[in-house]
């Protein structure tokens, strides 16, 4: 009888296990289920598929993330790329976004900084402000301090939306400092050349209309106002004949034809051509060339170049008003290298008008100048020509003992002709 009872009692035990079990399968299938009719499959799929296909979405989410990420880094790799600044900001002014240039321009550790904590620029940070309430695009010119020197940039501040909740604010800055250089040396030279114009002009057209209304009975008066008319349009045509050299140099359409060329006959000419103007002013011209000193360059060009250098020193040492007047022009070598150097006993050259010598019409005393007839471009064309044949122009002097010129080129070899053969090939290849 208790073996009896025990196997029943064994036997409910069971039969509630059973139950509890089955239950627990009607869960589980309702669960995979709802999970298969989540994925777009039908009531009684079986596990194990479903398991599959979850496996299989998963792996497609994650290369989708990973996807992402990669377009990300790709993204913020074109944006520090950029070189012009680019910041990004939340609409409460934190900075989420920086590219290398837009750090170079602002503080270290811009990311998570405000925008008005960082840039201290008042028209960029009213625009700024104006962008957060207005939500429109704005735009304008400012100049910041970056690394002691103010630079001049194009600003726009754009506002994206993303939704209701989020949006962002894009501060994109275009350096403009190089063309507000040009523009102000454009306008530089307009003023220049209608003022170099306008004297000339002035002079002539005042001593035409005075030979007009003479009679023209007095000869020697009336061949001192030629004198003065035929001067001031030959003064013109230099400018007008400086100017025009000077753009085809800096266009590239000026021709050169290379070559070995002598320095010592180059010397020669030029000695040849000035020594009676040097005689003229009171200037003694004396050139120094014993052995002959070979570069590769253009003949023609590195005479202007050397009379533009030897007429200079020669004009402005004339009008010293006491002591020594004299320019040495001579052509040595040094460390495989062809020096031609100019040295005066002229006035001289203020340290701070130094750095401008270079510049187009600058000049360092304007009306003595003009009284030898500069026309400001001499040493503009000079530096030119040196660039062509990749010589170095370099001077140094002190008010009251006269200036040194010197232009530095690569001594003649057969390897140096072929090298500038190359280069000149591959500069008129760009121009095509």
């Amino acid at each position: 009888m208790a073996l009896l009872i025990a196997s029943i009692l064994l036997a409910l035990v069971f039969l509630v296990l059973f139950i509890n079990e089955q239950r627990k399968k009607r869960v589980y299938s309702k669960y995979f289920d709802k999970i298969a009719i989540s994925i777009g499959e039908e009531a009684g799929t079986p596990p194990l598929y479903i398991y599959e296909r979850l496996r299989k979405r998963l792996e497609e989410l994650e290369k989708k993330i990973a996807d992402s990420e990669r377009e990300r880094k790709n993204v913020f790799t074109i944006l520090n790329n950029i070189t012009d600044p680019i910041i990004i900001a939340r609409g409460d002014g934190t900075i989420t976004f920086a590219n290398i240039a837009g750090r170079d321009i602002t503080r270290p550790g811009v990311e998570g900084r405000k925008v008005f904590e960082i840039i201290e620029n008042y028209v960029l940070l009213e625009m700024f402000e104006k962008a957060l309430q207005t939500g429109e695009l704005q735009s304008g010119d400012v100049a910041l301090n970056v690394d002691a020197e103010t630079r001049h940039y194009d600003a726009k501040i754009v506002p994206i939306k993303f939704d209701e909740e989020s949006e962002r604010y894009i501060i994109v800055l275009h350096d403009t400092t190089k063309e507000k250089q040009l523009d102000k040396l454009r306008r530089e030279f307009i003023s220049n050349v209608s003022h170099e114009l306008r004297t000339p002009l002035t002079s002539i057209h005042g001593y035409a209309e005075a030979l007009l209304d003479d009679d023209l009975s007095n000869k020697e008066l009336v061949r001192k106002f030629l004198a003065v008319i035929e001067s001031e349009s030959a003064r013109m045509t230099r400018l007008i004949n400086d100017l025009l050299d000077l753009e085809k140099l800096e266009s590239g359409d000026a021709k050169f034809i290379f070559g070995p060329v002598e320095m010592c006959h180059v010397m020669d000419r030029v000695y040849n051509i000035l020594e009676p103007l040097a005689e003229d002013y009171g200037v003694e011209l004396q050139i120094e060339c014993d052995e002959p000193k070979t570069v590769y360059g253009d003949l023609d060009r590195l005479v202007q170049l050397a009379l533009n250098l030897v007429d200079n020193a020669v004009k402005y040492t004339s009008i010293k008003e006491a002591g020594e007047k004299k320019v040495v022009a001579r052509c040595y070598e040094k460390e495989n290298m062809i020096i031609f150097e100019v040295k005066d006993t002229g006035p001289g050259i203020p340290e701070d008008a130094q750095r401008r010598l270079f510049e187009r019409f600058y000049r360092v005393d304007k009306a003595r100048s003009r009284k030898v007839g500069g026309t400001g471009l001499g040493l503009s064309i000079v530096k030119m020509i040196a660039e062509k044949h990749n010589a170095k122009v370099t001077f140094e002097s002190k008010v009251g003992e006269g200036t040194t010129f010197r232009v530095i080129f690569n001594k003649y070899t057969e390897d140096l002709k072929e090298q500038s053969e190359k280069s000149n090939e591959a500069l008129q290849n760009n121009r095509k």
